[in-house]
């Protein structure tokens, strides 16, 4: 039986992995999440950060590129990242081997949304000495009613593996990490982010 990660009813999640190419993108998607991030390390004086599938790293590195970051991406998109930013620190990721990486903030902005297991990635980020952890993805209650046939699934996005409802996605994470803040980021994209820390 298919884990439904707090994903009620008949939902139906993909079961293969479709890539999704974002290394054209700017600023169009997900800036609340790294503006927030932006807040929290001035707020703090806190002095680095990791972000995990950073895709273009547009958002990193004109965000937060004053302070010390690494990205995380697939290895095809490090290789760019290392020829676009030499600077600047690229890493490829791997779920699967634990992290040794300490740093202030990780943000992990809409990429949980695209695993086939996203226990992985959380598992993975337990393993990271951080002080806060600020991730997001689409709130599927917000772009679909429950009478449209993508509420149940799979989602139309032919990238995304699941999507979780605002409710869904609170229990989810709330079962791995202690949430301080839950919010709509973007009413108009349908975003939502949590800030948590280790519990």
């Amino acid at each position: 039986m298919l884990k439904k990660y707090c994903i009620g009813g008949f939902y139906k999640s993909r079961d293969q992995y479709h890539h999704h190419d974002d290394s054209l993108l700017e600023d169009q998607w997900q800036l609340e999440v790294y503006l927030h991030a932006l807040g929290l390390m001035k707020k703090n004086k806190f002095k680095t950060v990791v972000d995990i599938g950073c895709g273009s790293a547009y958002k990193l590195v004109t965000y937060l590129g004053d302070y010390e970051t690494i990205g995380l991406e697939l290895p095809a998109n490090v290789e760019n990242l290392r020829k676009k930013y030499p600077k600047k620190r690229w890493e490829t990721s791997n779920f699967s081997a634990k992290s040794n990486l300490s740093v202030d903030i990780v943000v992990c902005a809409d990429v949980i949304e695209h695993l086939i297991d996203p226990d992985e990635l959380l598992d993975y980020v337990k393993h990271i000495d951080f002080k806060y952890f600020v991730l997001s993805t689409p709130d599927r209650s917000l772009i679909y009613k429950p009478w449209n046939k993508g509420y149940y699934g799979p989602p139309e996005n032919k990238a995304h593996v699941r999507e979780w409802t605002f409710q869904e996605f609170r229990k989810y994470i709330s079962s791995h990490f202690y949430i301080i803040d839950h919010r709509i980021t973007n009413l108009c994209q349908s975003a939502q982010m949590i800030i948590c820390k280790s519990k």
